[in-house]
């Protein structure tokens, strides 16, 4: 059998809180294939440095789309990190200045790293860490699938990712980072864990596919989380008013896109004044 290759593409804006989200899903995805803690620390700092150059720098004090993707293949884990900025000229012009402190960390950290501007505009680093050790079984997986997000899918955050066994690592450190940013308390953060612990489980049997999509929208004491696609039909033993997601959830809906369906869900805070 012809296993799915880990991957998972998350899409964001250029924001400093940006860094926060990049890190959660970076923690997840490395503590779900059971990377060493060498190379996760490496890892969270070579991409957190690449994503903090487009902050600073790809954009003249604006904010504009950052793109991360994750791809384990035979020789490790390949990591590129996308803008559509200004291009390569932003590159630090004398050893001093902070963007070339950044392209020096990277390099450092990276077992390969490469700096490239993009047809169009922007700029692409791309890096490689080399086997160390942890998750072997998967870095021989061989296929190379990697999902698509639905059409019309948008939010802070857009993440799509496979196999469906990693977004119990992925969703709730994003939706938690996410929570903390958009000021819930104490009590109704708690609630999180068990939301995403339920909708990852979900994913386990009714994902369509060896991939999903999700996406995160916030205001102050709101989160919103749609996610999919999911087999038709298999939503509405979910959304009963009886299950966790019935009873934690504020709003709970299943939205059919072609064929499958997407779960919706909103979670306030209205206990913060």
């Amino acid at each position: 059998m012809i296993e799915t290759r880990p991957t998972v593409r998350l899409q964001l804006d250029s924001r400093p809180e940006s860094l926060t989200v990049v890190r959660s899903m970076l923690a997840g995805f490395g503590e779900a294939l059971g990377f060493d803690p060498e190379l996760l620390d490496d890892l969270k700092t070579a991409v957190s440095e690449a994503c903090n150059n487009v902050v600073l720098h790809a954009y003249d004090d604006v904010v504009g789309p950052l793109t991360v993707g994750l791809d384990i293949g035979g020789q490790g884990l390949e990591v590129t990190v996308r803008d559509r900025g200004s291009g390569i000229r932003y590159v630090a012009s004398s050893a001093e200045d902070r963007m070339g402190v950044g392209l020096a960390v990277i390099s450092a950290l990276a077992d390969r790293a490469e700096f490239l501007s993009t047809p169009g505009g922007g700029t692409e680093v791309r890096m490689a860490f080399l086997d160390r050790g942890g998750a072997v079984q998967l870095l021989d997986a061989p296929a190379e699938i990697i999902p698509v997000a639905p059409a019309g899918l948008t939010g802070d955050v857009v993440v799509t990712l496979a196999p469906v066994g990693l977004l119990v690592g992925v969703l709730g450190r994003i939706a938690r980072a996410l929570a903390a940013c958009s000021r819930f308390s104490l009590d109704r953060f708690s609630d999180i864990y068990l939301v995403t612990d339920a909708l990852a489980a979900h994913a386990q049997t009714a994902a369509a596919g060896a991939g999903l999509s999700f996406a995160i929208a916030t205001a102050t004491r709101r989160l919103e989380i749609t996610i999919g696609p999911f087999g038709p039909g298999s939503g509405q033993a979910i959304i009963q008013p009886s299950s966790p997601l019935g009873v934690l959830a504020d709003e709970l809906a299943v939205e059919q896109i072609a064929a499958a369906e997407m779960l919706r869900l909103v979670l306030l805070d209205g206990r913060r004044r």
